[in-house]
């Protein structure tokens, strides 16, 4: 599964945009739509061209190492993509605890969210993932409702009621959360 969120979306949407445009620009220009004059050059009878010739023993090596750290930095953000996050252990509650710390099995805390989100009118099914580190928890929920659901109630049962829960029983208003919802088995749509 991917963790992909809205920017990674957005500059992979931005980047595939930019490609398609530069690619129908050189079809179009030779095939004469920008006139006769630029169907006929060659690719490289530009004064770009010219300049990397005349200074090709330094740029080329500069080009070189470019690529490099472009690839570096592309195998980084696609281990940051697949990789998903460390799920949490067991979650430390916070507030005041004179005789230790209170600690709540992050599964047992998922399973609970998930009953009570397959409980309300309307879903289908529910998964949620507690990731994090035991002492700042996130939650993850992925709900998929029915095609005549009414998704702004659906939203605002979970928050008003699921998360409101979960947030009081970890002592925690401002626990993160995620919440994925699919209308049926085709339409997503991502609140946060």
């Amino acid at each position: 599964m991917m963790y992909a969120d809205r920017t990674n979306r957005a500059l992979l949407t931005l980047l595939g945009t930019s490609l398609l445009a530069a690619g129908t620009a050189g079809v179009l220009a030779g095939t004469e739509v920008f006139g006769s004059h630029l169907a006929g050059r060659y690719l490289t009878d530009n004064p770009i061209a010219r300049y990397v010739g005349d200074n090709s023993i330094w740029f080329w090596p500069v080009i070189a190492l470019a690529g490099v750290i472009a690839a570096g930095l592309a195998l980084r953000w696609l281990i940051a993509v697949l990789t998903p996050p460390a799920r949490a252990g067991d979650i430390v509650i916070a507030g005041d605890r004179a005789d230790g710390p209170t600690t709540l099995n992050a599964g047992t805390l998922a399973d609970a969210v998930t009953t009570e989100i397959d409980s309300y009118r309307g879903i289908d099914a529910s998964h949620a993932g507690v990731y994090g580190s035991p002492t700042d928890p996130r939650l993850a929920i992925t709900v998929r409702t029915s095609s005549d659901a009414d998704i702004a109630a659906v939203r605002h049962h979970i928050e008003d009621d699921a998360l409101t829960h979960v947030r009081h029983v970890l002592n925690r208003p401002d626990l993160p959360v995620i919440l994925d919802i699919a209308v049926g088995k085709r339409h997503t749509s991502r609140v946060s």
